[in-house]
């Protein structure tokens, strides 16, 4: 019975000395390499999976071996930026931790309590660059099922996320509040040319007021 009881301590001991992850945030993989795998890790699963109303686009920019940062940018703009930074814990393990600027407001950008007119990502951000990390390590794409729930808390974001779906309607980040792009744009149209019209000259080149001038 004892010598079963140690082969079954044995086995587990075994087991968890050979997952592929260790505790949350470190893996079992040299930093070079998790460096490589987290610069080829599925954004464009990301994307799909985060993005809102809006249309986004994540720009990488790495330090080899050090880190990496995604900039989300909509219409040429930075929306947000959040870092993945690797050290090494061994030569074979490596921690990753997530980096994300606070907000003016109180607490991080995107930490599922904020609130924006034309959000970029749905939130909370953390959670869903967590398991764009661990997709990388692991080689796999991005699964947004994996995702902890809360995993969706910003209304805005699924609300404007539907329009775009179905075609209904298209955001942008100069619309005007409490209007799509489309609105946004009929009413620019409307102000210029009322603009065009309070600024017409009907005169015909005369003078104003009584100048003697006879029709």
């Amino acid at each position: 019975m004892t010598r079963l009881r140690m082969g079954i301590l044995v086995s587990l001991l075994l087991a968890a000395g050979c997952g592929g992850k260790a505790e949350p945030g470190v893996y079992d993989l040299p930093l070079a390499d998790a460096y490589a795998r987290l610069a080829k890790a599925d954004v464009a699963g990301f994307r799909q999976a985060r993005q809102c109303g809006i249309l986004i686009h994540l720009q990488p920019s790495g330090q080899k071996g050090e880190s990496m940062t995604w900039h989300v940018t909509s219409s040429g703009r930075t929306m947000l930026s959040f870092t993945v930074r690797l050290t090494a814990e061994g030569p074979d393990r490596t921690r990753a931790t997530i980096e994300v600027p606070a907000d003016p407001r109180g607490g991080e950008l995107y930490d599922g309590k904020q609130q924006y007119p034309r959000p970029a990502l749905n939130q909370p951000l953390r959670p869903a660059v967590q398991e764009l990390i661990d997709a990388a390590m692991a080689g796999r794409p991005y699964d947004v099922l994996r995702i902890p729930e809360p995993r969706n808390t910003d209304k805005v974001c699924s609300v404007q996320r539907g329009g775009l779906e179905s075609g209904s309607f298209r955001f942008g980040v100069d619309d005007r509040a409490g209007m799509d792009s489309r609105q946004s744009a009929q009413m620019q149209d409307e102000e210029d040319r009322q603009a065009d019209s309070d600024g017409f000259d009907s005169s015909y080149g005369r003078p104003s007021g009584n100048s003697g001038w006879n029709d």
